[in-house]
């Protein structure tokens, strides 16, 4: 009769924990990214609904589209982003003439309802998530933000009659 004498103890186990080690700690370290990836995204996501109610709050004032851009990059200016290239601002006031102005490079399409009343004006954001400071490590894992954009919109209240005009704000350096 043939027997098998199976070798056990640790010192035959040392492959075995390597092999362990190495898989656990590439999956914490894909989770880690992860994580990272998103609370970037989610602390950008929260100044750029700043920005946005920032910008509806600054139109309903009375302020025109540039006065309003320029309010809007000093919000986004701690993440070092721009209206502009990869960032664009949508101003909807249906009193004014024309009733839709836009800053900014890429195409922003502002959502269709609900439908803005008289007496109301909306702002909207759309940023590009393929630019800085968006972290775009799980790119190779099929998690890409490459092309992919979102858009915040506010609305306010109208607080002045005629068209807009710059407003003077002695605070910040604008006109």
């Amino acid at each position: 009769m043939l027997t098998l004498k199976l070798r056990q103890g640790p010192r035959h186990r040392k492959g075995a924990f390597t092999l362990e080690a190495v898989l656990v700690l590439s999956i914490l370290i894909l989770v880690t990214i992860a994580v990272f990836q998103f609370a970037i995204v989610m602390l950008i996501e929260q100044n750029v609904t700043h920005a946005v109610t920032v910008a509806a709050r600054e139109a309903g004032k009375g302020a025109n589209i540039d006065a309003t851009a320029e309010s809007v990059d000093a919000v986004l200016a701690i993440h070092g982003l721009r209206i502009g290239r990869g960032i664009s601002l949508v101003l909807e006031d249906p009193l004014a003439i024309p009733p839709l102005h836009v800053r900014g490079e890429i195409e922003c399409q502002p959502p269709s309802q609900p439908v803005i009343p008289p007496g109301y004006v909306r702002a909207t954001l759309c940023v590009n998530l393929g630019q800085r400071p968006f972290l775009n490590a799980l790119k190779t894992f099929c998690l890409d933000f490459s092309g992919r954009t979102f858009t915040v919109s506010a609305v306010a209240r109208r607080e002045f009659t005629g068209s807009p005009e710059i407003t003077p704000r002695p605070e910040c350096n604008c006109q």
